[in-house]
Parts: structure tokens; sequence; C-alpha cells
């Protein structure tokens, strides 16, 4: 969409040459003789650049100027002015215009100083959009950010499933909140005053998952409960369950029919939220998932969208992150110029939301330099990870989990992963985990 400016200019001479001048540049231009006809036409979502000359009859630019602040502070508006009134606006920018520009000018400083206030009025407006999307969240319910229709289509369907009792299915990449879904599910629908465990199936051998999750006869496995029993009452999350092998899958099938069948009021009463990476009907076909198991959790499945599905959430999620992670430092929130936004939506995000706020910690923390030094680029390829990233980046979500599902409480830590102190000191710093982070995701 072309953007759009609004010329206002009593002189016929000095209106249609600019609306020319303009059009060749690729600007939609709306041009007034009159300031009355100019506010006529304005409204607040208005996303273009108002050029307004100072001298007018009747009602003046400097009358405009203020007219068009009093409709919505923040629109960016450009005085034009004549050699004799460099005190007037100065005076106009004193009270909130843009910039002026002296007549007569040159088309590219014309240029030059349209483009940057138009990309100053996206910002703005992109910032309010923002707000507005947080402030509608602020209550109960999913801070699953973005404006593109799978979002919110998402976002209805977690709404949806924080008041039901049905098993569900979160579909979609890494990185894309799959378990900050889940976890909101839980946390403030109707079941959120009730335990929730989590099974991490890609992190466990295929031996253990079974004794896992339903316990097992082993003889150091003898008196502990599986996870499934241990969520009696509350919600469980098998997080990567095309990572069961299929009897385990039908095994699980099984108990879900025993549940829903009250002649059978012994079985453990366990609300499933399950995750995959995977259209599980599709591994179906493959025969690599048990085909019952996946008809009972397509029927409450919430798709989860790639991030380079959803290019224009990409610049207010980074800014969104980067605001929090300054305020959380106590810094100050840098800026992106327009051709770093650029290289930030052309980029394919492979890691997702998560990439995407692991670089904006990165550009907060280290500097706006290091963003045009580590700019991720839609050409690079993606560098396969090694063994010894697989097995860090597991120990990462290891103690990432444990830390979050203690609140942040050390000794517990080690209890649970049975580390000792100094190694559990050395693997935080190693991965730069604070445990005070983890105390206020708690809350």
């Amino acid at each position: 969409m072309e953007p759009t400016v609004i010329v206002v200019d009593d002189e016929p001479a000095v209106r249609d040459a600019m609306t020319q001048t303009l059009r060749l540049d690729d600007w939609q231009v709306n041009a007034f003789a009159t300031a009355q006809e100019a506010l006529a036409a304005l409204t607040t979502d208005f996303s273009g650049v108002i050029i307004a000359d100072i001298n007018m009859p009747v009602m003046d630019g400097m009358q405009l100027l203020q007219a068009i602040l009093a409709l919505d502070g923040e629109m960016q508006v450009i005085m034009l002015t004549g050699h004799g009134d460099i005190s007037t606006a100065v005076e106009a920018m004193r009270l909130g215009a843009y910039d002026f520009i002296e007549k007569p000018f040159s088309t590219d400083h014309l240029l030059d100083v349209l483009k940057r206030a138009y990309d100053k009025r996206a910002l703005v407006l992109e910032n309010r959009e923002l707000r507005k999307e947080l402030a509608a969240q602020s209550g109960p319910g999913p801070r699953i950010l973005g404006n593109h229709p799978q979002v919110k289509s998402a976002r209805r369907q977690l709404g949806y499933n924080q008041q039901t009792d049905d098993d569900v299915l979160l579909v979609g990449e890494k990185g894309t909140g799959k378990e900050l879904a889940a976890r909101f599910i839980h946390d403030h629908g109707k079941w959120q005053n009730t335990p929730l465990i989590t099974l991490k199936c890609r992190l466990l051998p295929t031996h253990l998952l079974e004794q896992t999750l339903f316990g097992g006869e082993l003889p150091h496995w003898a008196n502990k409960a599986g996870k499934l029993h241990a969520a009696d009452g509350g919600c469980l999350l098998i997080d990567g369950i095309e990572a069961l092998p299929i009897p385990l899958q039908q095994r699980l099938y099984r108990y879900i029919q025993l549940r829903d069948n009250p002649e059978h009021p012994q079985t453990s009463q366990v609300r499933l939220i399950v995750t995959s990476r995977f259209d599980l009907a599709e591994r179906v076909q493959r025969e690599q998932f048990d085909p019952a198991l996946c008809q009972h959790f397509l029927t409450g499945h919430v798709l989860m969208p790639p991030l380079r599905d959803r290019c224009d959430d990409i610049i207010p999620l980074f800014q969104n992150f980067t605001r929090t992670i300054a305020s959380r430092y106590g810094i100050e929130a840098p800026t992106l110029s327009s051709p770093q936004q650029q290289r930030l939506c052309a980029h394919s995000w492979p890691g997702n939301v998560r990439e995407l706020r692991a670089y904006a910690e990165r550009l907060v923390l280290l500097g706006e330099d290091r963003l045009d030094n580590e700019a991720p680029s839609a050409t690079t390829e993606s560098k396969l990870p090694t063994l010894t990233d697989r097995v860090s980046q597991f120990e990462f979500e290891i103690l990432s989990d444990a830390l979050r599902r203690h609140g942040g409480r050390l000794k517990d830590v080690q209890q649970e992963l049975g580390l000792a102190r100094k190694t559990l000191y050395d693997k935080m710093r190693k991965h730069q985990l604070d445990k005070e982070n983890f105390k206020r995701s708690q809350h």
C-alpha cells in the first residue's frame, strides 16, 4: 500500500507541483486548498503525514497544527514557511510540529523529511496497537501477542480451552510458544488451583518413558508413581507427544477411555495438554502415530503459527521484548532504524518467537552496534546443530524447567537434579540463568 500524505496549501501552483512530485515518488497524495477541508478528512488512525503551509487565509497553518494535535497529539505535521517566517516555524515546532521546510526547497530535502516523519508515525501506530493489545490481555488469558489472523484464532481457542475440561493438542514448530500457551490454559482457567505436571518426552530415552508416564515395576521404580498418578486431579503437560512409541500411545488412549468411563471411578482424573511439532494426522498416514489417539486430540487442537508466516508481528513483538528486558535491567530500550527493521523482517526465524526474544535480549545487553554485526540475514544458511550444541540445549531446557518449577529455589533444584551446589552454579553461569528471573515468573 502506498504511503499517504495530506498537502494543504492555498496556492494552486504550489499544491499541484508538490502533488506531482510526491506521486512520482509513489506517495498517495490528498491535496486541499483550505485547512478546514483537510481537518474534515483526518481521523485519529491516519497513518500518513500532513504538510501544511503556515500562511493561509481564514484558518492559517498554526491554527491547523493546533487543531490536528488536539485530534491526535502524535500526528506528524511538516510546516511550509517562507523566508521571513522562520520564527513562526520554530514556534510551530515548539507546539509539536515534526519539522519545517523553508521555501524554495529541493525535492530531495522534501522527500527526506517526509520519509522520516512517515517512519515516526508508523512507529507511533505500531506502539499504540501493541499497548491496546497488552491492555486487552491484562486480565486472565493467554499473552500470545500478534495481530495475524492465525494468532487471533489461537487466542480465541486458548480462551475457550481455559474454561473446559477437554484435552488439548497444541501444534507448532519449536519456539512458537506451545508451553506458554499450555501454562496459560492451566493457570488462568478452571484448573488453575490444581497441579500441573510436565513430561518432556524428547528428553527421556525410550525405555524410561513408560515408567515415567505410568509408573513401573523395575526395582528402582517400585515405590515411584508415574506422572499420570502424580497429576491426579490436575493437568499433565506431555511435551512432544510424537516421541512416545506407538505402544505407549495406545496405552495412553486406553487410559483416556477408562478415565472418561463413569464405571471406572478409581482411574486417576487428569486433564491432558499435549504438544507436538508435527502434523499428527500426517504421521498417522506414515504409520508413526496411533490413529485413535490422534483422532481424540484433533477434536481440540490449537495451531501455533510460525513467525515467518506473520511478518507484520515481528517488529511489534521485538519492540515489546526490548522494552520488557530493558525495564528489567533498568536501562533504556534501543530503537531500530528502517534498514534494521527490514533485516529482522527478512530473516526466516527458524527458532520463532523464542529466537526473536533471545535476539532482542542480546541487543539490549550488548548494544545497538551488535545488531548490525550479528543481524540475521535472509540469505544466511542455517548451520545444523552439533551433538555438543544439542546436549547443551537439553541441559539448558532441563535447568530452566527445574528453576521455573521451583521458583528459583536452588536447594530444591539441587535435590531434584542431584547436583552439587557448585556444579549447579557453574551450569547456571554457563547458560546465563538468573534465579531472580524464575522467582518473578511464579507470580
